[in-house]
């Protein structure tokens, strides 16, 4: 496959100057505590409400919105923020002139001095955590005979 160069985006850097000197910061803190935080916020809203839903609202489709909603965030906000901040990746999506529609993924490199290792550490935990909890939850719902959930 042919490399293909996305148009308007030559010129651009892949990251900002912020970015480049916060690898020379070494600390056991969070260097981004609110964006950890909405990393893991908007996911355990969506398990939470799930959970709850019942409780406080008869609504099948109030909590389904809600549910889809708090993900839909999650989806951005990993996408364009927190994958960015706490891991050094980005991707975006472009059509060329005959339509193809083209991924361009990028990594800032994985050295272990450039990110907390605690963001690090946060990030893919809740990546990968949270589908092996709703699939959990798929699985409860189809043995309990709650197929509306398994949409």
């Amino acid at each position: 496959m042919a490399s293909v160069k996305a148009p308007l985006l030559e010129n651009a850097e892949m990251f900002d100057q912020e970015d480049i000197d916060q690898e020379n910061k070494v600390s056991n803190q969070l260097l981004h505590p609110y964006v950890t935080l909405f990393h893991v916020l908007f996911r355990m809203a969506a398990l939470i409400s799930y959970l709850l839903c019942g409780w406080f609202s008869d609504s099948f489709i109030f909590s389904f919105v809600f549910v889809v909603l708090m993900l839909s965030a999650d989806f951005w906000t990993v996408k364009n923020i927190t994958g960015r901040l706490l891991v050094g990746l980005r991707w975006w999506n472009y059509v060329d002139d005959k339509g193809v529609s083209n991924w361009i993924f990028e990594t800032k490199g994985q050295s272990s001095s450039n990110f907390n290792y605690a963001e690090k550490q946060i990030f893919w935990i809740a990546l990968i955590a949270c589908p092996i909890v709703w699939t959990g939850f798929f699985v409860i719902a189809l043995f309990g005979l709650k197929f509306k959930w398994m949409v």
